[in-house]
């Protein structure tokens, strides 16, 4: 008995029939659509701010997130020119021309 055989007789067995990607993906897409409509109306519905005052927080929020993001970036570039001044005096050299402190400072 081979394998072929056996899927032929279990197809004869079990009423089964295979699906095409069409059979689900609609379905699917049907589904995750109306869950997101769904979701964003009962979101509007219990939002405890009005919407002028939750654009003021999600402003708040940007600036803040920006600020700290620009600290992040001071923080690195200090420590990639201290880096990089410690390889230069360990190894006696000196590339101002092909730093890579330099270049992401410059930018």
């Amino acid at each position: 008995m081979h394998a072929s055989d056996l899927v032929n007789y279990l197809a004869d067995v079990i009423p089964y029939r295979r699906k095409s990607a069409l059979d689900w993906i609609l379905p699917v897409s049907v589904g995750i659509g109306l869950g997101v409509a769904v979701g964003v109306g009962v979101g509007v519905l219990v939002a405890p701010t009005s919407g002028e005052e939750a654009r003021r927080r999600l402003r708040d929020n940007a600036s803040r997130l920006r600020e700290r993001a620009d600290r992040v970036k001071d923080r690195a570039l200090s420590a990639a020119q201290r880096a990089q001044e410690q390889i230069q005096e360990s190894t006696g050299t000196t590339a101002e021309d092909r730093s890579f402190a330099n270049d992401l400072a410059a930018r």
